[in-house]
């Protein structure tokens, strides 16, 4: 199940009404924990079995910690543990394949890869790490709702214990302007999520084949993943920021227009910002302070840090998932990174076209970048890399849809980049904040589950019942 799927957007009324007519702090929290619980099982039930691990393991560990005081050490044993079972779960195949180690694996996760077990386990290790630092009480319930919470649970925001852990304090009681918030953020993550599964229907055949294809069709589809993998992942994160709002939970937001960063430091200011953090701040920072302290030679030192980025980018590229694409991508974007500095020494551009000759750099280093994540191994790199040399047309008309799609993603990021302007604010005040303006989010909800209505039932007559409509989460591959 996801956001956009007719059963959640069957559940999320009653939902809402169940909710708010509870009046205690501790049913409200038991329902979240039930339905967040149900939504999680609900493609595969072993999937609740690594998140209850987590659950189980880490309060036990606070509750000995509180009581015996173990201190940093018993806490390296915990995330040694958590992120062995993040290595086991989702990447057995990849080491089984690249280095021929056979893991055992129960029968139930053979082909199983738990939703959401990246996300969860990194929420864990920070709140390890924040609670462990403040000697903080950590009620259960608390506790299990932070993991488990349903906005966030399977595809972030990666959020930290002091930001959300705090909200689930008290009762929550309707106001009419979180539910307005949160209607705005939801209908514009629907939008996104609709614009954007069409655009992979297209793709994915020239993706699946890029053997087939000339230059012009490759470089479309590639355009088209730019704006899918936005569109997707922006849009899902907006859907579960508006269903926080609504139940009166807030959640940071995780794409600024990051198509508008004119430098990689910038770039990961605004693409998935709560990732970009965690790993800067508990990877990251961790190893430069130990460079710091152990290397005093400044050329060593470079050299000491340039590698400390290659490994913190590798880990980011691996994080999306097992294989050696990812481990490639992360890498390209650490020499990315590397090289900008060595290039500007971490100068900013001095004019506009400075600026916008930073930017469109940036933006092609990451667009063909995309190769290695998008491609489904490093065979369909090499194919498209070779069809990008290759002569030919792009043969089916549908694939300059891909260039609308990457005008209306930038379109769209226009908004969060001006955010700040008066017009924009303004703009977004009156549709997040009036009752106007919730009433035009809602019909223009509703027109477009309208026309996702249609287009599913048009797409199950034309194919039969093997056509039935797939619009899974891109981020569920990975």
């Amino acid at each position: 199940m996801i956001y956009s799927n007719y059963n959640f957007l069957l559940l999320l009324p009653p939902l809402l009404v169940w909710f708010y007519n509870l009046r205690s702090r501790f049913a409200q929290n038991l329902l979240l924990l039930v339905v967040s619980a149900i939504f999680l099982a609900w493609s595969n039930v072993w999937n609740l079995l690594p998140a209850i691990v987590v659950l189980v393991l880490v309060y036990e560990w606070f509750s000995l910690d509180a009581r015996y005081r173990i201190g940093w050490r018993g806490a390296g044993w915990v995330i040694g543990f958590l992120v062995l079972q993040l290595g086991y779960l989702k990447y057995r195949g990849f080491i089984t394949d690249s280095f021929g180690l056979r893991l055992p694996a129960p029968a139930a996760f053979a082909l199983l890869i738990p939703l959401g077990i990246s996300f969860y386990t990194f929420e864990a290790i920070s709140a390890i790490v924040d609670i462990e630092r403040r000697r903080l009480r950590v009620p259960p319930m608390n506790w299990a709702l932070f993991i488990m919470f349903l906005p966030h649970l399977i595809a972030g925001p990666i959020v930290r214990w002091r930001l959300l852990a705090p909200q689930f304090r008290s009762a929550k009681r309707l106001h009419w302007r979180n539910l307005g918030v949160g209607l705005h953020f939801f209908t514009i993550g629907f939008l996104k999520k609709l614009a954007a599964d069409p655009i992979g229907r297209i793709i994915d055949p020239v993706w699946s084949a890029p053997r087939n294809a000339g230059w012009p069709a490759l470089l479309l589809a590639l355009l088209g993943f730019y704006a899918q993998l936005y569109l997707d992942f922006s849009g899902y994160t907006d859907m579960g920021r508006g269903i926080a709002r609504m139940l009166g939970f807030r959640l940071p937001l995780n794409f600024r227009a990051p198509f508008f960063a004119h430098n990689p430091s910038e770039f990961y200011q605004r693409w998935h910002v709560s990732l970009s953090n965690w790993i800067r701040t508990f990877v990251y920072d961790t190893l430069a302070a130990a460079v710091f302290r152990r290397v005093r030679n400044r050329k060593t030192q470079s050299w000491a840090l340039f590698a400390v980025v290659l490994i913190v980018m590798a880990i980011f590229g691996i994080w999306h998932g097992s294989g050696w694409h990812f481990l490639l991508f992360g890498v390209a974007q650490g020499l990315v990174i590397a090289g900008w500095v060595a290039a500007t020494k971490g100068r900013a551009p001095r004019s506009w076209m400075g600026w916008l000759f930073s930017l469109l750099v940036l933006q092609g280093t990451w667009l063909f970048s995309l190769i290695l994540f998008r491609a489904d191994s490093l065979s369909i790199v090499g194919q498209f890399l070779l069809g990008l040399a290759r002569q030919g047309t792009a043969s089916d008309p549908a694939l300059r849809w891909c260039l609308v799609a990457v005008a209306a993603t930038l379109l769209v990021q226009a908004v969060d980049f001006y955010v700040r302007r008066r017009p924009v604010a303004n703009s977004l005040r009156f549709l997040r904040s009036t009752a106007m303006g919730a009433l035009v989010a809602g019909i223009v909800f509703f027109g477009a589950l309208a026309l996702k209505i249609s287009l599913d039932a048009e797409r199950i007559a034309s194919a039969g019942r093997q056509g039935a409509p797939n619009a899974d989460f891109i981020y569920f591959r990975f």
